[in-house]
């Protein structure tokens, strides 16, 4: 699907399978079903150590490895380094084959890791029944200084080629992935994922599910994310995954024209294939 210029792909069943890939950047986010989409992805985000989130890393890795492609790189919390390592020497042993090529690269909130192409990722906490975390992929970019401004095309590339500064860096978040998620993450006004061009957030849960219910299993249910309209406003476009496997896809088109409409004109989902 084709969502704010951005290409978005794969499958997000709550208790299922979760992984979602941007083709256009060769990231994947999460790896709870390696698939041909997430093959072509050279960088694997992972939020946290649940099965339907994490449990086909090995295979992601050995399906590249044996067809040639680079080795892919796992980016998980710290927690998570030494039981990817596990899993790698366990089907190993089990195949009796040896170990896939791949790399594991630990990131902690407020760290970043390079994508290619200009981009990074950066990792914020997110609010899981175990340990979790999201992510905002972002770029860099420059922008003209305002005592710089009205000044021509030849003379900025005079004082470029001494060496004078008159531009400015600044991030630009793209394309935010929660995770699964309580909805309180969206209570902080400095969230960064909350100013990215894309939000790809969890929902896992609407009308026959209480609230309390969604907190009590770590997740985050429609009403809290209408009740909360105004938290996404600098938020250009929404996709909601992780739906339960309860609902099909109409019933979450359903449910979706009773948020607010500030919300429901920028807000979409990821289809339920089974």
């Amino acid at each position: 699907m084709r969502v704010n210029k951005f290409t978005v792909k794969g499958r997000s069943v709550s208790g299922h399978s979760t992984c979602v890939t941007l083709p256009d950047f060769g990231v994947a986010f999460d790896c709870g079903r390696a698939s041909h989409d997430s093959f072509q992805c050279d960088k694997v985000l992972v939020t946290h150590g649940h099965l339907d989130h994490f449990g086909d890393v090995v295979k992601q890795a050995y399906v590249r490895g044996m067809t040639g492609m680079s080795l892919t790189t796992f980016v998980v919390p710290s927690w998570l380094e030494e039981p990817v390592h596990d899993l790698f020497k366990f089907w190993a042993k089990v195949q009796g084959a040896r170990m896939a090529p791949y790399h594991v690269e630990v990131l902690n909130p407020g760290e970043t890791v390079a994508l290619g192409g200009g981009r990074y990722a950066r990792c914020f906490p997110t609010f899981h029944r175990v340990p979790s975390q999201g992510y905002v992929v972002c770029e860099t970019r420059k922008r003209l200084r305002d005592e710089f401004k009205g000044t021509s095309g030849p003379e900025l590339g005079r004082m470029r080629q001494r060496g004078e500064v008159f531009e400015d860096e600044f991030e630009v978040p793209l394309v935010a992935f929660t995770g699964d998620t309580r909805a309180v993450l969206f209570d902080d006004p400095e969230l960064l994922a909350l100013q990215a061009k894309l939000l790809v957030v969890e929902c896992t849960f609407f009308n026959d599910v209480s609230t309390a219910e969604a907190k009590k299993k770590g997740h985050t249910h429609l009403s809290e994310l209408g009740a909360r309209a105004h938290r996404f406003e600098n938020v250009e476009a929404l996709v909601l995954t992780h739906f339960s496997n309860r609902y099909r896809n109409a019933d979450v088109e359903a449910a979706l024209l009773e948020l607010p409409e500030s919300l429901r004109k920028k807000t979409t989902f990821l289809p339920m294939g089974r």
